[in-house]
């Protein structure tokens, strides 16, 4: 099964010191049968904190989220583009709030997502949010500059997103605010404690209050469960939910609150690898969507209208749920009323015995009848509620696009062409041929690219046969005719070379860790090309492994390999290099260092020498490195950019800039540190004529590119589809052909 990980999820909830079982505002939901292209087999986990101010019922709260959820298992794409979906359309409904709430100062919602498929991980924040990967250390996850204030308070949706794996035994926490009762302490030796033991400790060590939600992963199927209350606690069951004063008609008869939970080996007990540890309780159903709105009698605030919603077709297994209640309800209405009808009718007929029918006759009536009508019902839907559905679904997007066609503001303009999106592409959902629905659709994402600066790639593969199914490409060079992408899994190089139809794998080359003369080589970490003719025995590139050994590869040849020189502060632990005018540059973030290697005879020897002068920036966090010149960058994992530049004068000639600015004249966006809505992993500087500094973010999939000043120039995506995961590498080659590698496939295309 692809799932091979069951995920339990125990809400963390203490007010005024007493513990609770609920924690409103959380929802998780597993993949529904029919989920989308790419949704299939993932979970979801929401966790959504609202200030005192913004009053929402439980009820509503449980029916955003609810929506929200099943919004985003109808969503095809990667996990990023549905998430950040969903995160719009709750921003629009907590902007139309606080709008509503007039004199009233603007107040955000938070919201965290957990999407989880087999043992990946995507968290997104929207505002200030933490989460933690409990095993044998902590990983903390917190960008509260990248995730903004949170919801409501503007028309840019500001989201952060993070990935990461989950293994066996390994327990995750969202937490909105980190309770000052807990430090490094509370969250160390989680890995293999038991649920109740888990709980108890991170609630006593809250103080008074605490909202949070633990997750712990144990080998399984797949299964998603939700576990409420403990056999060592005494927390309250949860409240009931108030009624709501309005109900949308079920389009598709599907749980509001889906939990899949596992059934216990026997009756009251739990399975064995988590005995004494909680109580299992299976989670309630709804045959109907609730939409949020305020009570008949409600002196809060006016609420704003939820977004619309999407339309989906009832699944088999829900339709079979309606019939049986139909049919039941039927058979019970016949069983009560026909006793007194049949006397009746007696009275009036003694003669005839009108109501002496066989009992199989009278079934085969209750059954045929409820059927009929459930036929009739779907045939006029079929013939006319689509219709009338796509029509008003098309009305509203033609509506939309008007707007945007009016506005003159560039940020209103956009988020007119964000809601003709939407729109459209609900009508489009109704109509199998919906000519106008499809050509306004293209017309809004024509505008949208144009307002974003994107421009749209044709991608296809660029190897004539796939990878084995297990490498994983993470770093990627390229000339014109060559490509050499570094293997992480056997950690060694693989070259692939131009010829008529594409990039062919070179079987014959020879590139990985082995003993080579005194030098032993073990992964690979980072590759580089050489200058054209500059290495004595033709080596094309240049890769080092975490031990400071350098290896360098020959086609057609065995590669030769021997030890850089070591600093004085010894290796930490390297993971980028770069070549540029025959130096070598070694990026050592353990050790806070970039080290520089002159090459003598096309080979690095001698010892190295420290880049900075008195002025050193943090390189805790640096993941890559690359040069244009004599000015070096480095990108660090929050996005940020360092840029130094180097000067033989003396030590303190090398100034630096930690951060550099970038520069983004986009609608809606703002100059900073770091990109809003973006998550790098790699950067390449091309040489001139135009230099550029590309970025890629692995998530969207998208290549920014930037001036080497980094103003922003346009970013590149790609026109057709791309598989779901996430970009692992990217390179440009000089000509401009953008590889982009997806784990053990590689695509390229070419800028317009």
């Amino acid at each position: 099964m692809a799932n091979a990980l069951d995920l339990f999820v125990v809400p963390l909830h203490r007010r005024n010191g007493q513990d609770q079982a609920y924690l409103q505002g959380l929802h998780l939901l597993a993949a529904p049968r029919r989920a989308a292209r790419g949704r299939n087999d993932e979970r979801l986990v929401l966790q959504l904190s609202l200030p005192p101010e913004i009053t929402l019922s439980a009820d509503q709260q449980h029916a955003l989220l609810s929506d929200l959820a099943e919004g985003y298992f109808r969503t095809a794409g990667s996990v990023t583009a549905a998430l950040r979906e969903q995160f719009e359309r709750l921003n629009s409904y907590f902007l139309q709030l606080n709008q509503r709430l007039s004199g009233a100062t603007p107040q955000a919602a938070r919201l965290a997502a957990l999407s989880m498929r087999e043992e990946r991980v995507t968290l997104a924040h929207a505002g200030p949010q933490h989460a933690f990967r409990l095993n044998q250390t902590i990983q903390h996850f917190y960008d509260a500059p990248a995730a903004g204030r949170g919801l409501g308070l503007s028309s840019q949706t500001e989201i952060r997103f993070f990935q990461t794996e989950l293994a066996a035994a390994d327990c995750f926490l969202l937490v909105s605010e980190i309770p000052g009762g807990w430090n490094e302490k509370t969250l160390m030796g989680a890995s293999g404690q038991k649920l109740s033991t888990l709980r108890r400790r991170f609630l006593s060590e809250a103080g008074q209050e605490l909202r949070a939600v633990m997750l712990l992963a144990q080998p399984g199927s797949g299964r998603l469960s939700l576990m409420t209350s403990f056999e060592d606690s005494a927390a309250a069951a949860p409240p009931a939910a108030p009624s709501a004063t309005r109900r949308e008609p079920a389009e598709a008869a599907s749980p509001s609150w889906q939990v899949l939970t596992p059934a216990p080996a026997e009756p009251g007990h739990a399975p064995a690898e988590l005995e004494d540890t909680a109580a299992w309780h299976p989670a309630s159903t709804a045959s109907d969507s609730l939409l949020p709105g305020p009570p008949e009698e409600s002196t809060g605030p006016a609420q704003a209208e939820w977004p619309p919603r999407y339309e989906t077709q009832a699944e088999p297994s829900a339709i079979l749920t309606l019939w049986h209640e139909i049919s039941g309800r039927a058979t019970h209405f016949w069983r009560k009323a026909s006793p007194p009808l049949r006397s009746f009718f007696m009275r009036l007929l003694p003669d005839e015995p009108v109501f002496n029918l066989p009992r199989q006759t009278l079934t085969l009536i209750a059954v045929a009848v409820p059927l009929a009508v459930v036929i009739l019902v779907s045939v006029v839907y079929l013939q006319f509620g689509r219709g009338q559905l796509y029509q008003n679904y098309l009305t509203q997007a033609q509506s939309a696009a008007a707007l945007a066609a009016a506005r003159q503001d560039p940020g209103e303009v956009r988020q007119a062409w964000l809601a003709a999106v939407h729109f459209a592409q609900r009508a489009s959902a109704y109509e199998q041929d919906a000519e106008a629905a499809q050509q306004l659709l293209a017309e809004a994402q024509l505008q949208l690219d144009g307002l974003d600066l994107i421009e749209r790639m044709d991608f296809q593969p660029a190897l004539f046969t796939n990878l084995p199914r297990n490498t994983k490409i993470t770093r990627m060079v390229a000339d014109n005719t060559d490509l050499y992408m570094l293997d992480e899994t056997t950690g060694k190089i693989l070259h692939a070379f131009l010829t008529g139809g594409g990039y062919k794998l070179d079987e014959s080359f020879s590139c990985e860790p082995a003993p080579y003369g005194g030098a032993i080589v073990s992964q690979l970490i980072d590759l580089a090309l050489l200058p054209p003719r500059s290495h004595p025995l033709g080596a094309s590139v240049a890769a080092i492994d975490a031990n400071g050994n350098i290896i360098y590869c020959i086609k057609n040849e065995a590669p030769a390999a021997s030890a850089l020189g070591e600093p004085d502060s010894r290796w930490g632990k390297p993971n980028a290099i770069a070549v540029e005018e025959d130096t070598l540059y070694v990026l050592d973030p353990v050790t806070n260092a970039v080290w520089m290697y002159a090459a003598e005879n096309g080979s690095f020897v001698g010892a190295p020498r420290f880049f900075f002068g008195a002025q050193v920036p943090s390189m805790q966090h640096m993941l890559d490195i690359a040069l244009d010149g004599s000015t070096l960058y480095l990108l660090d994992q929050d996005g940020h950019v360092a840029q130094c530049v180097f000067n033989e004068e003396g030590e303190d000639s090398t100034p630096c800039t930690d951060p550099l600015e970038f520069v983004d004249t986009r609608p809606g966006q703002r100059n900073g540190s770091v990109v809003s809505g973006a998550n790098f992993s790699q950067f390449v500087i091309t040489d001139p004529p135009g230099p550029s500094i590309f970025f890629l973010d692995p998530i969207v999939p998208a290549v920014y590119q930037f001036s080497p000043r980094l103003s922003i120039v346009r970013q590149l995506r790609a026109a057709n589809e791309l598989p779901a995961e996430l970009v692992s590498a990217f390179t440009i080659t000089p000509n401009r052909a953008i590889f982009l590698a997806f784990e053990n496939e590689v695509y390229i295309g070419f800028m317009p």
